[in-house]
């Protein structure tokens, strides 16, 4: 069914690629395989996440096509993909039980009247955030029998919860923001499609153009546009990049090369316009991109991404028209036939976004028409003065309400819209009037104001500046930074958030940041770790030391951040306290584990002191200690004593330097520990063990005090020991008890030169 995807014409080389990029899938296909080996509990949901273009779906179908094919995951004896657009046309239709809606899908399997529990099925429902389902899982009756008839809603969501077909697998695929509608206790593994990284842009690029001058030519202007180049971690977009800079280049058009967003789908909209005049299709282009232009917005405005006939009269469309569209702008609108009727939609999120702000902006400019006012404001505000600034003021306000940042772009490509290089390329196909050079200034003097006041919408305002090409502030902070004038307590507001900016938008960081970086107790949430794990990953860093203690990161700032640990560029020695105040839960742990036993990694000084662990992220963490590729040689911790003991038994591990201090490990923990530190693999060098006056270790009972102190005698009397440097300071010791340790400080055996 999916083979076609890939073996496919000229014009779908792309996804070619995509699946060549998009085979190391072990997170994903690990997760599908039923159970972790490093956890008891068993992995039946899996939700992979990722924004729009990204390649969820061709994740999914290249998961289908190799097991089709008889390549990988043989152990699944059905696997059933169920697309939720797939699934939207039998909403409110007869109730169904899940064999009957599954032979209506598969009719291959017709003879087959109940799955059982003998064989492995794999559900996989692909983009959770085009279902129109209301998924109801409070509401909806428990379903255990799969041949019961119930409503679409009742079956899917009674597979996700487990209480039908307990054994099932179910792999779901949303965009971040939909991602909520389903329970966090539904889930059991959580996985992220991110993009393309740097490299991988490139390498697009190279593939697609098989003319590495002409791909060089095209990666360095991107490169010279932040926005873009940030934009090209998806793979959709490097083919609008592509095909825009191709045209461009072919056309001589070298002296106006695309600078931001707009320009560029501009441009692509012109593509799409010149490719009709050459068919020689017999219909106005302004007319075509009018009406799609229209259904864009509107549809934009209820959050739909997908549509049918009842979305296309809206809009004065019907569904042969809308048809005859999508053959003729085929690099812009496309339909789909599922069954019983046609499923139209963008190509690309961006593309509505971009054809939505032309809309809106064609509509004020030529009727004076603010259709992002609801209609009675509208019909209010009818007589009043207006204005291209008034204009303006609606949308930011309007994408400034939205926490979900579901009009950002739009944004960007609606103020973009306001310039007239911009009016001019678009003059070729829509009549626009040019707008006042003072409107064009009083917004961007009114983002400036917004700066002070929307911290949570600063990163989008500045992309907005961008694309009014209005970079002062930028430069301003750019200028500081190599003249060395970068001052804390002299930057404003604004001047600070056009740092974070220019950090999170540039390579910029890499070179800010020197080998060694304090960034302790800076009120830094997760927000910072993908930029850090970015810089982190850089082959321009030369980051050796960072300190993130004092930090609030939380487990998704962990786990972005170690993403970069991993990356075979990094230079990190040291880390501190990169846990701090951490719930540890889900894959926290496992992902940092990954990281210090990847076979690259350069870490040799981990601090995860004032952490309160969890067992089983203890267990994940020491796994990952033990292997042979971890080179951690300094562990600053409060892991329990017992694990730790294992860790330094194992022959592979290369700990020489143990922190235990402040830990307050009762009075049973230096008894744990010491099976370790007696094992002849035992690589420990220093030990310490000093406690605070709120902790203390050796002393809190005589009895136990002895005790704790001969155990240290049997490590120090014990032939194998390499330990040279123990800490007891702040243990307030009696004579008594010293004369105990005494005992072994006087054995042969003993190689301390250092003692506190």
């Amino acid at each position: 069914k999916y083979q076609n995807i890939y073996e496919g014409n000229a014009d779908e080389g792309d996804t070619v690629y995509l699946n060549k990029i998009y085979t190391e899938l072990h997170v994903i296909e690990g997760a599908c395989g039923g159970f972790s080996e490093e956890q008891d509990k068993r992995i039946r949901t899996v939700l992979t996440q990722g924004i729009p273009g990204v390649g969820k779906t061709v994740c999914t179908q290249k998961f289908i096509l190799s097991w089709a094919e008889g390549e990988e995951n043989q152990d699944i004896t059905f696997l059933f993909p169920l697309p939720f657009r797939e699934l939207n046309p039998n909403i409110g239709e007869k109730d169904y039980s899940l064999m009957q809606l599954l032979h209506q899908f598969f009719p291959e399997i017709k003879s087959l009247e109940i799955l059982g529990t003998e064989c492995k099925v794999l559900f996989i429902f692909d983009g959770l955030d085009e279902t129109l389902l209301p998924l109801n899982f409070k509401l909806n009756k428990v379903l255990r029998d799969e041949t019961e008839p119930a409503s679409l809603d009742v079956l899917i969501t009674n597979l996700i919860t487990g209480d039908l077909l307990r054994n099932a697998l179910i792999w779901i695929t949303s965009r971040p923001a939909a991602a909520s509608r389903i329970s966090r206790k539904y889930i059991h593994q959580w996985t992220e499609v991110k993009g393309f990284a740097n490299e991988q842009k490139e390498e697009y690029f190279k593939k697609h153009l098989r003319d590495d001058n002409l791909a060089m030519r095209i990666i360095n202007h991107v490169k010279s546009s932040r926005s873009l180049y940030i934009m090209c971690q998806i793979p959709v977009f490097c083919w609008i990049t592509v095909t825009v800079m191709k045209k461009m280049l072919h056309n001589n058009e070298t002296g106006g090369m695309t600078n931001t967003l707009t320009e560029m789908y501009a441009y692509l909209l012109l593509c799409q316009i010149d490719r009709m005049k050459e068919g020689h299709y017999p219909m106005e282009s302004d007319s075509v991109v009018l009406k799609l232009a229209e259904l864009a917005f509107r549809q934009l405005e209820k959050g739909k991404l997908i549509f049918y006939e009842a979305d296309l009269k809206e809009c004065g469309m019907d569904v042969k028209e809308a048809t005859i569209y999508s053959g003729v702008c085929t690099e812009v609108f496309m339909v789909e036939r599922r069954r019983r009727r046609e499923v139209f939609s963008f190509v690309h999120l961006t593309i509505q976004e971009f054809l939505a702000a032309v809309y809106a902006h064609h509509s004020y400019m030529q009727r004076k028409d603010n259709v992002l006012l609801g209609y009675l404001k509208r019909l209010s505000t009818k007589w009043l003065p207006r204005s291209v600034f008034s204009f303006h003021k609606t949308a930011i306000e309007k994408a400034l309400e939205r926490q979900d940042g579901h009009w950002d772009l739009f944004l960007r490509f609606l103020l973009g819209l306001s310039l007239k290089s911009n009016q001019e390329l678009l003059g070729r196909i829509l009549h626009l009037e040019a707008e006042e050079e003072e409107d064009v200034a009083r917004t961007i003097q009114f983002i400036k104001e917004k700066m002070k006041e929307e911290p949570e919408a600063k990163l989008n305002l500045f992309h907005c500046l961008s694309e009014l090409k209005e970079e002062s502030l930028v430069q301003e902070i750019q200028s500081f930074v190599s003249s060395g004038r970068l001052r804390a307590k002299t930057l404003s507001p604004v001047q600070w958030s056009a740092l974070t900016f220019e950090l999170m938008t540039s390579e910029g960081l890499c070179t800010f940041l020197p080998s060694s970086s304090r960034l302790n107790n800076c009120n830094l949430t997760e927000n910072c770790c993908e930029v850090l794990a970015s810089a982190l990953s850089s082959t321009s860093s030369h980051l050796t030391k960072l300190d993130l203690s004092q930090n609030s990161l939380k487990d998704a700032g962990v786990t972005l951040l170690s993403v970069g640990l991993q990356s075979t560029h990094c230079k990190l020695k040291s880390l501190r306290s990169v846990l701090h105040k951490c719930k540890l839960e889900g894959d926290c742990f496992g992902v940092l584990a990954v990281a210090i036993s990847t076979a690259s990694t350069q870490l040799r000084e981990l601090d995860l002191s004032a952490n309160e662990f969890q067992e089983a992220g203890v267990k994940v963490l020491c796994a990952g200690l033990c292997s042979p590729h971890c080179k951690l040689e300094t562990l600053r911790s409060e892991l329990s004593c017992t694990d730790l003991a294992s860790v330094l038994s194992a022959g592979s591990s290369n700990l020489k330097n143990l922190d235990l201090s402040n830990n307050n490990l009762n009075n049973s923990g230096v008894s744990l520990l010491t099976p370790g530190l007696r094992s002849p693999h035992c690589r420990l060098e220093t030990l310490r063990l000093a406690q605070s006056s709120e902790a203390k270790i050796l002393t809190a009972v005589v009895q136990a005090t002895l005790i704790e102190l001969q155990e240290v005698n049997l490590m120090l009397n014990s032939n194998s020991s390499n330990l040279k440097e123990l800490i007891l300071s702040g243990n307030d010791l009696q004579d008594s008890e010293v004369k105990v340790l005494s005992v072994g400080l006087a054995s042969q055996y003993c190689k301390l030169k250092t003692i506190k």
